[in-house]
């Protein structure tokens, strides 16, 4: 199976079937006679533009974000519906922001952040559900703050 055909698969998979975790689309993979590594597949999701979405329920499953619901393209711009909460200005710390986000969404929400406002960045540290941005002075770290204030209200 080719590259373009396995992505396009686990979005079909990921819009059918509500998707936990990564390890229930490896076992729905395999039911298609595909057997990925867990590197792979992560990967994959990546590109596809997999994200975590909430359920009625309150749960979390694989979705794909609002902007890639077409076929495989380039990367949708996640950051209007997966930020949840920045930090506010606060003495001694005025160059970082605390970014809160959707379950799984961090690393898409990272390229965003960096491929926009990269030259104010001096790092940029996601784990699952937030980030932490420093910004290389507090002047860039306000710019970039008011940035992604701009860009959520102005896309919501």
């Amino acid at each position: 199976m080719k590259k373009t055909e396995r992505l396009e698969l686990i979005r079909e998979i990921v819009l059918e079937q509500e998707v936990g975790t990564q390890h229930d689309l490896l076992k729905k993979l395999e039911e298609h006679g595909l057997k990925l590594t867990q590197a792979t597949i992560s990967r994959d999701m990546n590109e596809v533009g997999i994200v975590k979405i909430p359920t009625q329920d309150g749960r979390y499953v694989y979705g794909l974000s609002k902007e890639n619901k077409q076929p495989i393209a380039p990367r949708p711009k996640p950051i209007k519906t997966s930020i949840l909460q920045l930090s506010p200005v606060t003495g001694g710390i005025e160059h970082m922001i605390h970014i809160d986000v959707i379950p799984g969404n961090s690393r898409l929400v990272k390229k965003f952040l960096l491929k926009e406002w990269g030259s104010h960045i001096f790092s940029l540290i996601a784990d699952d559900d937030s980030l932490l941005l420093i910004a290389k002075s507090p002047a860039d770290a306000d710019f970039v703050r008011e940035a992604i204030i701009t860009h959520i209200r102005d896309h919501h």
